[in-house]
């Protein structure tokens, strides 16, 4: 089910950079292409917040993996996106196309 809620910024980027992984993703590998892409450093608490809120709101999905050696014993969760989330980055894609369509006339922006 989609939500007609809109995701805020930090979720919008969250859910972008788990669509760019083609298969399941750690919290830290999102934590580090978001500051690749954007250059700004959130922390990785916050990123881990995001994704379980993402999570709560069905746009992405995780499991839990057996504890991994050398993590001091504790199992490892991986995200992914879900159909719905991938719904929720198409219509907001799609409203920002049609904003920065009308907004391409402004002589600011080079119109």
């Amino acid at each position: 089910m989609v939500r007609s809620e809109t995701p805020g910024h930090l979720e919008q980027v969250v859910l972008l950079a788990l669509a760019g992984f083609a298969d399941e993703t750690r919290t830290r590998d999102v934590y580090e292409a978001l500051v690749e892409a954007t250059g700004h450093d959130a922390s990785v608490a916050a990123i881990h917040i995001t994704l379980s809120r993402l999570e709560e709101k069905g746009w992405a999905a995780s499991r839990t993996d057996d504890p991994a050696p050398g993590v001091g014993g504790r199992p490892r969760r991986w995200y992914r996106l879900t159909s719905e989330g991938a719904e929720v980055l198409a219509g907001l894609r799609r409203q920002m196309d049609r904003l920065w369509k009308e907004a391409a006339s402004h002589p600011l922006l080079g119109g």
